[in-house]
């Protein structure tokens, strides 16, 4: 039922649409650059060409609408994102866009009209920029503050200008979006990005839950001195304090089963290798499916550093503190899709994610399920990323199966 060939050359061609000045192995496609934008173009293409009603919203979602036979009825939402990492892979975010349109053209196609409508959503800005991450789903569920719209950040500019760019409203998004009762439900592809189904020998799995992040962009002031001539007690290293703090969130992490921390971009200046690190910007991130022990790793981080600070008469400031809830999905979703992905791969396993993904938003006002994808070795964000042609099928039909049992529960 589902176009196997039509969902492997969409795949195929949204992977080549990548930044010119990018590594030359991966997609680099990353939120608010013209090759995103060249990738939003071809995507809206593809959407108006399934017969699709294609919008932009104002948080700079793109959305495609398929009427349903109840006009009263809340929409049934399914997609991911579209944006990738520096040097990713060919998989994360797109197989849920394509996968999603895939079901909305196939329905479409054979003339099989829902009671619902169907609303395929590429959400903008999923992975981690200057800007923030999971910045679409947010501005749908929860708005943005003026705050975090004034964002400057050199090169990208302010948030609110990165979304006027990309066909978004920014003095629009004072408010949510969409509210508790506006979508029927949402369910979202996604390549494990993990080892576990692999482990197991299964094709797809039904996702629990997704875990809370806390995270954190903080730049550490000191004084950039001579290597040689400047002696260690007078040193205002700051790169010393930021090791304070890779140290310990990697022991804070590994005294509690089940969470992880991680320090994943340095910005070192003037980073020369005779001269003393004057000034540092990084990121700090903290995960777990409980946001108290996510609390307690990231306090602390904070009283180590803010020691190591005081101690070598640093200063620093905190850019940016976000975090994203941990949400547990309903059993009965799990069970839905668990159901979907026995009868579209002849098995399925019920695991959590240990990534972010855009259902942890959308999962605040409305039923949410994600299903994983198998992934070889588990390997994701790097050009070795991949899932099998057959198993991303797999995938479309277990999604396509999902949305006929909503629309009928």
């Amino acid at each position: 039922m589902i176009n196997a060939h039509r969902l492997a050359h969409h795949l195929s061609v949204l992977a080549a649409i990548r930044e010119a000045d990018a590594p030359a192995h991966g997609t680099t496609r990353r939120a608010f650059t013209p090759a995103y934008l060249e990738g939003r173009q071809w995507l809206a293409a593809r959407f108006a060409a399934a017969g699709l009603q294609v919008s932009i919203d104002a948080g700079g979602n793109l959305i495609g609408r398929l009427s349903g036979s109840d006009t009263t009825l809340p929409p049934i939402m399914i997609g991911s994102h579209s944006d990738t990492v520096m040097g990713g892979g060919s998989y994360d975010g797109a197989l849920g866009v394509l996968g999603a349109l895939e079901v909305a053209q196939t329905l479409n196609e054979r003339g099989m009209r829902l009671r619902h409508p169907i609303e395929v959503v590429d959400f903008m800005a999923e992975e981690s920029t200057p800007l923030g991450s999971l910045l679409g789903s947010t501005a749908m569920v929860a708005g943005l503050s003026d705050e975090h719209l004034a964002r400057d950040v050199p090169g990208w500019g302010t948030l609110a200008d990165a979304l006027r760019r990309v066909g978004g409203d920014p003095a629009a998004l004072k408010t949510p979006l969409r509210r508790a009762g506006d979508i029927k439900a949402y369910v979202e592809i996604h390549i494990e990005q993990g080892p576990r189904l692999e482990r197991a020998g299964h094709a797809l799995g039904a996702v629990t839950g997704i875990v809370g992040i806390r995270r954190a962009d903080i730049t550490c002031i000191g004084q950039p001195d001579h290597a040689g001539t400047a002696s260690m007690d007078v040193r205002r290293d700051a790169l010393a304090a930021v090791a304070q703090v890779i140290t310990t969130a990697e022991h804070a992490a590994l005294s509690r089963p089940g969470t992880v921390a991680t320090v994943g971009a340095l910005d070192v200046s003037p980073n020369q290798s005779n001269v003393i690190p004057g000034q540092v910007r990084f990121t700090v991130e903290m995960r777990s499916l409980d946001m108290h022990e996510v609390e307690a790793i990231w306090q602390e981080i904070y009283r180590a550093f803010d020691a190591a600070c005081t101690q070598r008469q640093l200063s620093y400031t905190i850019h940016a503190l976000h975090d994203s809830q941990p949400v547990v999905f309903a059993e009965s979703m799990v069970a839905t899709i668990d159901a979907a992905c026995v009868a579209a791969s002849g098995s399925s396993m019920r695991l959590p994610s240990g990534a972010g993904h855009d259902g942890s938003m959308i999962g605040l006002i409305a039923p949410a399920g994600m299903i994983f994808v198998r992934t070889l070795h588990g390997r994701s964000h790097c050009p070795e990323e991949y899932s099998a042609p057959a198993d991303n099928l797999a995938s479309v039909q277990a999604l396509f199966e999902t949305v006929r049992a909503l629309d009928n529960g």
